[in-house]
């Protein structure tokens, strides 16, 4: 398809805009089409059903990002004498019959002068579907509502592999998308009247263990003024007291994991925190029909084995954040190209060294109106420096579902704790 591409002079005030004949949108785009897929298939002859351990990881190393690479084969490094995976056939994710709509209603998109995506919370759909830019790719991901609301239940442990010290935690988790809907009425978004304080992404979390942060809530609402911070809310059961975390606490660790607020579902706070280079296309092997009873692990393993790998050609974006004293020197994302969610990213300290990888596993599950949608349902994020992992769970208790609205207010904090 030819892209036609007009640019306005890029001062103050003027909108640079990305203009493609609506009868021209073309999507969803697979990962694979004609000559390239036929290559996969035919590698998939060899390859298929093998499993991979350090004994032979090298043969399928141009597949594999250097962090999975190092874990597979380096076991030791994460608690376990072996660390293996399954390569799978690539099989294209679903992708609804509303996401497909609202994404040729509105999009191609346009980013403003501050690389802000023009109409914001008021159209829906992936906006840049043929993108040119990591900016383009950014919004693409964050347009992604996987299913406009989910309820899961996250089970995981953290995990000191020197020591083969494990604590188990537990979180009973609520999230829904406001405004950018395209599958559960009301689309694109809800009423001023309902939706007040223009909120377009909000999720409620219990954690149910360890026994210290048993009934311990959590509140994050993200705001379609892209100039207002991220809010977010913990209440303490143990001290019954309600807190509310300032912008610098986001780069905090959860409840003793690796991962900071910042890093959930890949990045879950405004855009606009960071700058985007677009680094090219990767094919690599990562998990997207992952069954979670094939994850296995021994205690003190800090990375699953059992991971079922197929090839997927990756946009890689190059993540850099405003904030001079950020935790990460940088991030790099790797997102699907049918979904736009996140399948992987890794994390680099102030000093430039790899820190952090952060893998999340996806499946294909019944979500409104009979439809299917693709939704995380494990991860592991380990730090390769401490030699910390945190593998774990996801059960998918519904997508597509009605949400209270209520459930997203601060006094649900000490409501719904016990």
């Amino acid at each position: 398809m030819k892209l036609f591409r007009i640019f306005s002079s890029c001062i103050l005030g003027v909108v640079c805009v990305s203009l493609v004949h609506a009868g021209e949108v073309r999507f969803p785009v697979p990962s694979y089409e004609g000559d390239e897929l036929r290559n996969v298939r035919e590698w998939e002859k060899t390859w298929a059903g093998k499993k991979i351990t350090a004994e032979n990881v090298d043969q399928v190393k141009e597949y594999l990002h250097e962090a999975v690479y190092k874990a597979v084969k380096e076991p030791s490094i994460f608690g376990a004498e072996s660390i293996w995976f399954e390569i799978v056939p690539y099989k294209p994710l679903p992708v609804t019959k509303g996401m497909i709509a609202a994404t040729k209603k509105h999009a191609p998109g346009s980013l403003d002068v501050n690389n802000d995506l023009v109409g914001y919370g008021d159209v829906a759909g992936i906006p840049f579907p043929q993108p040119t830019t990591g900016a383009e790719m950014a919004w693409n991901f964050d347009s992604n509502t996987k299913g406009d609301s989910h309820h899961i239940i996250h089970t995981g442990t953290v995990v000191d592999c020197r020591t083969r010290h494990e604590r188990d935690a537990k979180q009973l988790r609520w999230e829904m998308r406001w405004m950018g809907r395209y599958d559960v009425p009301p689309v694109p978004k809800f009423s001023k009247k309902d939706n007040p304080r223009d909120i377009t992404l909000s999720f409620f979390q219990r954690h149910a263990a360890p026994a210290d942060f048993v009934d311990t809530t959590m509140l994050e609402l993200k705001y379609k003024d892209l100039t207002r911070a991220t809010d977010l809310w913990v209440y303490t059961a143990m001290f019954r007291r309600i807190r509310r975390y300032a912008t610098s606490q986001r780069t905090d660790t959860i409840d003793g994991t690796d991962m900071i607020y910042d890093d959930q579902d890949g990045w879950y706070t405004h855009l606009g925190h960071n700058t985007y280079k677009y680094l090219g296309r990767k094919d690599l092997l990562f998990a997207r029909h992952q069954d979670p009873a094939k994850l296995e692990r021994i205690t003190g393993q800090g990375f699953w084995s059992g991971v079922q790998r197929e090839r997927v050609n990756h946009w890689v974006v190059e993540v850099v954040s405003k904030e001079p004293d950020y935790v990460y020197s940088k991030q790099v994302w790797y997102l699907d190209p049918e979904t736009w969610q996140m399948n992987f990213k890794v994390m680099y300290n102030r000093q430039g060294q790899l820190w952090k990888m952060y893998e999340m596993y996806t499946n294909v599950y019944p979500s409104y109106g009979g439809e299917q949608t693709a939704l995380f349902n494990g991860e592991h994020i380990v730090d390769f420096i401490r030699h910390h992992g945190s593998p774990g769970n996801r059960e998918i208790k519904g997508i597509g579902i009605e949400i209270p609205l209520t459930l997203f207010q601060v006094k649900s904090l000490k409501v719904r704790s016990y």
